[in-house]
């Protein structure tokens, strides 16, 4: 009798300490889960902050590029610098001609026909090319819309 108390003590006790190990274990695992994710935030948040600081430069390399459209080597450059970009995940944000989207856009003007038609709405001229990083809004295009 003596024995099996014991026996089933110590069955108890084992179920304990797997129940106990089996939760630290899985703990462990979501803890490891969530920190991932924390870094890739983190990874976003810094890629993110170190793009905006060159999209004032980008800005201006499109304004150069219709002044200088027949110089070859300032064209290369403009190239390499936006597939640089792209290999980052940067992407310039779709605006002329299509339906304005205020996730995506931000209206700084209606104007009354745009000059390829277009219906109420409708993104007319692009002020600003606007970026989007994986999928994220960097900066929203800045465009005027067909009232």
């Amino acid at each position: 009798m003596e024995e099996k108390k014991e026996i089933e003590q110590l069955r108890k006790e084992k179920d304990e300490y797997l129940a106990g190990w089996k939760r630290a274990k899985a703990d462990l695992l979501n803890y490891k889960k969530e920190e991932a994710e924390r870094q890739q935030k983190w990874g976003w948040v810094i890629q993110a902050e170190f793009a905006s600081k060159f999209l004032p430069a980008l800005d201006s390399l499109d304004r150069a590029e219709q002044v200088m459209k027949s110089d070859k080597g300032f064209l290369q450059i403009a190239k390499q610098l936006r597939k640089a970009f792209e290999e980052q995940g940067i992407e310039e944000v779709k605006a002329k001609g299509i339906q304005f989207d205020p996730e995506l856009h931000e209206a700084v003007q209606e104007v009354q026909v745009s000059p390829a038609g277009g219906k109420s709405g409708q993104v007319a001229e692009v002020v600003e090319k606007g970026y989007t990083i994986e999928g994220h809004v960097l900066r929203p295009a800045k465009v005027k819309i067909v009232k």
